[in-house]
């Protein structure tokens, strides 16, 4: 005899507001000399430590992600008898230096730390992100809300269908289909040519959403 089973996916939704800030920055630095444009890039490095420590932060924070110099080429068109040709034309050495800023959300603290850094020097792109720092709290609480609704969902097609519902036989679940970097990241970008001004960020609350297949049997 077939063994009667029902299978319910169950769908688990939550909400928390942001605790943790990622500043990203980046740097360019170009000028015709390989050495002169590293020179230049190291100056902007030494202003900006300088920025976020008026700030309040230790040099130390600012963490490198990425650190690159190449050189860099314009196209030029140019006539070869009758025939329109391109060439290449040097035009200098870009040194990009990609950072991070990360600390424990603080409204002041934000303020404190984008101000410095919109008026530094160096004048820095700036890129703000709010997220969750410890993301498997979020995921704990999206999988309780899933088995809850799959049980809920169970028990209300048993009624209907004039069957009782039994022991829980199985779960599947592929803990690769929660993304958090897409279900939970909101950001905002602020130019960092502003001027010496109050950051009145208030970030929305970050929401995910993440399923799991339960079986039970019908008796």
């Amino acid at each position: 005899m077939q063994e009667r089973k029902i299978h319910v996916t169950g769908t688990g939704h939550a909400v928390k507001s942001p605790d943790f800030v990622v500043l990203s920055l980046t740097l360019s630095a170009q000028n015709k000399e390989y050495s002169d444009a590293v020179k230049l890039a190291a100056q902007q490095i030494e202003m900006l430590r300088e920025s976020i420590a008026e700030a309040g932060f230790d040099a130390d924070d600012l963490k490198t992600n990425n650190f690159n110099v190449e050189a860099k080429y314009d196209s030029e068109e140019f006539r070869d008898g009758n025939t329109k040709r391109y060439r290449e034309i040097f035009i200098g050495f870009e040194c990009r230096h990609d950072l991070t800023l990360s600390f424990d959300f603080d409204g002041d603290k934000l303020d404190a730390a984008l101000s410095a850094l919109a008026t530094c020097l160096s004048q820095p792109k700036i890129f703000v992100s709010f997220k969750l720092k410890d993301k498997s709290a979020l995921s704990d609480e999206i999988l309780k809300a899933a088995a809850k609704d799959a049980r809920r969902k169970a028990e209300v097609l048993c009624a209907a269908s004039g069957v009782k519902l039994g022991k829980l036989v199985e779960i599947n679940y592929a803990p690769d289909e929660f993304s958090s970097s897409r279900t939970i990241l909101d950001a905002l970008s602020v130019p960092g040519t502003a001027n010496d001004a109050a950051f009145n960020f208030s970030p929305k609350e970050l929401t995910a959403t993440d399923t799991a297949e339960f079986f039970w049997e019908i008796e």
